[in-house]
């Protein structure tokens, strides 16, 4: 009588590890690009807010205001915006996230906010996707208030 493994049967125990090995990356792989996604909406609207509380509370006696790229968005001081600033504060998205369209009324893609109130004249949406599954969409809401919200 043999005692131990045949070939055939080390083959399939490889086989089934592999599989199950590779339902659980691709698994890993669709969380992982979902948390990207989430995480980025979540700083982008703690830079919308902080951009806003600067302006509320006339932080160097100005107002704050954000400018929103493809990759990355940029928080400026004034109304204007324009590059190379050395107070600009830039917030780069991951590179598998992108903000694929921004929808803000009156067009454009600067959201001011206006001093003491908050408020601005620029509410509207602004859109990201992943890169890897462009139906992964999540939107951030800019209501007139100033108050941001996510989709």
């Amino acid at each position: 009588m043999n005692k131990g493994f045949s070939f055939i049967e080390i083959l399939v125990v490889i086989a089934v590890s592999a599989i199950i090995i590779l339902v659980m990356v691709a698994g890993f792989s669709s969380f992982y690009k979902s948390q990207t996604l989430n995480s980025a909406v979540s700083q982008t609207i703690s830079f919308i807010s902080q951009a806003r509380s600067m302006t509320l509370s006339s932080e160097n006696a100005s107002q704050y205001s954000l400018h929103f790229e493809t990759s990355r968005i940029v928080l400026f001081k004034g109304v204007s915006f324009v590059e190379p600033n050395s107070n600009n504060r830039e917030l780069v998205l991951p590179a598998s996230v992108e903000i694929y369209d921004i929808s803000l009324n009156g067009g454009g893609a600067d959201l001011i906010f206006k001093r003491l109130t908050g408020e601005t004249d620029k509410y509207g949406e602004v859109f990201f996707r992943s890169k890897a599954n462009p139906l992964k969409i999540k939107s951030i809401i800019i209501e007139p208030s100033g108050i941001i919200g996510a989709d």
